[in-house]
């Protein structure tokens, strides 16, 4: 799975902020703020990626077990999925 092409990211006001372009701005009325493992999580997503390495990245960049990890990364690509942003 990985990130579709048309949503961009900006920072702005130190806040991680996805747009939606092109067709997802048909369909996603708004943002998507991202929180700082969430911004983590969707840059490994840039590329070509499986809920296990996304599971390996949390638990290489924070203090979490892996059964935490995994639930975070589920919430995390539920809301992903919900919105329209991964393909795959």
């Amino acid at each position: 799975m990985k990130i579709k092409d048309n949503f961009i990211l900006r920072e702005i006001a130190g806040e991680h902020i996805l747009i939606p372009v092109g067709e997802a701005a048909l369909r996603v009325h708004g943002m998507v703020t991202l929180s700082e493992s969430a911004l983590l999580l969707y840059e490994k997503l840039q590329s070509e990626c499986t809920e296990e390495d996304l599971v390996d990245v949390l638990t290489a960049e924070y203090e979490v077990g892996r059964d935490e990890a995994l639930r975070d990364v589920g919430a995390f690509l539920g809301q992903m999925r919900q919105v329209g942003i991964l393909e795959g």
